[in-house]
This record gives C-alpha cells, structure tokens and sequence, in this order.
C-alpha cells in the first residue's frame, strides 16, 4: 500500500475527529514532513484535508471519483470487487479485462475507467460517455455453464442494475431485452457481454456495464437519460458502484446456485418488452409479432403476426405501436 494510501485510511479511521501528524508519522515510521507531503498529494487528488497546528489533520471530504481504494473500502463483497483496477482514461474497459481473462486472472476483478476513448456497444456501435460522470466497469467472471447458457448473464446483469437504481434512487427502471436500462423509454444503461468458450464449457465472460450517473441530457446521446436526472440530484457514483458490485455478487451467486427460473421472474417483473408489440432486426430477415417473454435460456420468444412462434437468440429489438 502506498503511503498516500496509508494516510487516508488512517484519516477515514479518524472519523469526524483529527488525527495528529505525530501519530500518523509514528504509525507510518515516517517523518512529519513526509506526512504533509502526502497529505498534499491527496489534496491534488481531489481530496478536501483540514490541516490545524495543534490538532493534526481531518479528512473533510471524498472527491466523486472511481479510485480502486474509495470503492472497496468497506465493500464486504466476497469475490465481485476483491482486486479493482482504476483508470483516468482507456481505450476500453472490456479490452482490459478480457487481456486479464487469457493471462488466467481468477473472477471478479473489475476495471473501472473515468473515460473510454473506444467504449463500445453490442453490434458493433460506439458508447460515448462524458469524462467524470457516469460509471463505466468491465468484470471477469468464469461461470461454470456452457457458450449457451451464457446470455443468462447480460439478463442477469440487467435485473442487478434495475435493484441497484432502485436502492440509491427510490425509483424503478424498466428492462428492454436484452442488455438496455431504460427510464421513461430512455436509455440509463446498457451492458456488453463478451465470452471466451470452448465447444462445451465458457472459459471467462467480461461483463461491461455502461451507467450514466451524473450526465446531464445534453451531454448525453439522444434518446439518453442518468441517474441525475431520474432523481434530481446529483448522485455518489461511489455509492452507486459498491451498490452494483454487491447486488451483483449476489444475483450472480444465485444464478450460478442454480437460481435462474427466479432471476428470470425478477426480470419479468421489470421487464417493459414483454406484452409489446416489437420488430426483431435479425441477420438478414426482420419479424413483427408480439413479445411473449424469455426462456430459461434468456432468450426472447415472439407470437409473430402470422401466428407463429419464433425464437430470437440475438438480435436488435424495436418498439411498434398497437
């Protein structure tokens, strides 16, 4: 742990109150002046200290930023969240973790980046986000199922992210099949999975997730909406973030428990696909029908209008009206 990283935690451990800087430098086996340079480089972090002669220093403040430390402090996950990586900027998150998946890095470490220069979509499409507001995470999971069973985890993923704007906004967001989060037909969120299998069992998945926090509309794509705005207030993406890993963890225990049938039932109940009326863009073919609800295996069944029932595995879905 860097000494920087040692201060702070003993500065948290001192609550409200100060903490001397004899104390610190005893405890750290550093010199006072070593204590104040540090202390000054967690001000240049964002950090707001209170400096007094007398009484030593007291942390005052936590900037609103994805550090590694500021997340898994007092996380309490078992493995989502055990080894966090933090960026400033990066190409991608999902490009990290799955670099980490071939070197054998075990599950549940997780990159967090403040900025994507390539973040990504499924089908290809760009995800543009602003610098500093919205959380964008990659995690490495090694489920054991098969390449089939694996799109469980992008629905699963989904009814994680649904629990944990409920919990730190008070207000429920819809699903739309099958990896978007939407508020009042707006996008909140959207998640990527991407899988190294075998014939019969999946190596790893790096599960990205994309959600705006504290993005305003006009930062946002169209059509887009955040955690801000639904609530009308700005909102601790550090919060926010342990929230999602723990709620994660937990969804995905139960997933891997066996637990799917009542995830699945979870995302039923939040769904806002199922009952309506869509357009499957599908490759090389669209069908029109009526959304019936998923599978066991997460995939989205459709009564077409000519009175059949197809089974869309993958796939772009459109709302129709009527």
């Amino acid at each position: 742990m860097k000494k920087e990283d040692q201060v702070l935690l003993l500065l948290k451990e001192g609550g409200s109150g100060f903490v001397s800087g004899e104390e610190i430098s005893k405890t750290l086996k550093v010199s006072r002046a070593a204590v104040w340079k540090e202390v000054e480089s967690l001000r240049a972090l964002g950090y707001e200290i209170d400096a007094h002669p007398r009484q030593g220093y007291r942390l005052e403040q936590v900037p609103d930023k994805l550090f590694a430390d500021e997340i898994s402090h007092k996380l309490g996950t078992k493995v989502l969240g055990q080894h966090i990586i933090s960026y400033e900027e990066i190409n991608s998150t999902n490009d990290a973790i799955f670099r980490l998946g071939e070197q054998g890095v075990k599950e549940g470490v997780c990159v967090f980046a403040e900025h994507q220069k390539k973040g990504r979509g499924r089908l290809g499409r760009d995800w543009n986000s602003p610098k500093g507001k919205n959380i964008l995470v990659s995690i490495l999971l090694r489920p054991p199922m098969t390449p089939s069973e694996a799109s469980r985890l992008t629905l699963v993923a989904a009814v994680s992210v649904v629990k944990t704007v409920q919990k730190i906004t008070g207000i429920q967001a819809g699903i739309k099949w099958p990896n978007d989060v939407l508020f009042k037909n707006k996008k909140l969120c959207g998640i990527l999975t991407e899988m190294n299998a075998e014939a019969d069992r999946v190596n790893f998945v790096v599960l990205g997730i994309g959600l705006n926090v504290n993005s305003k509309t006009s930062e946002l794509p169209e059509g887009s909406t955040s955690l801000k705005e639904m609530a009308g207030k700005e909102v601790s993406r550090i919060k926010t973030a342990q929230e999602l890993l723990k709620q994660l963890e937990s969804d995905y225990t139960d997933l891997k428990k066996g637990r799917f049938e009542s995830l699945a039932e979870d995302w039923e109940r939040y769904s806002v696909t199922s009952g309506r009326r869509v357009t499957a863009t599908l490759t090389g073919r669209k069908i029109h029908g009526q959304a019936t609800g998923i599978d066991r295996d997460g995939a989205l069944w459709i009564r077409t209008d000519q009175g059949l029932q197809e089974k869309v595995t993958a796939g772009d879905i459109q709302y129709l009206r009527g």
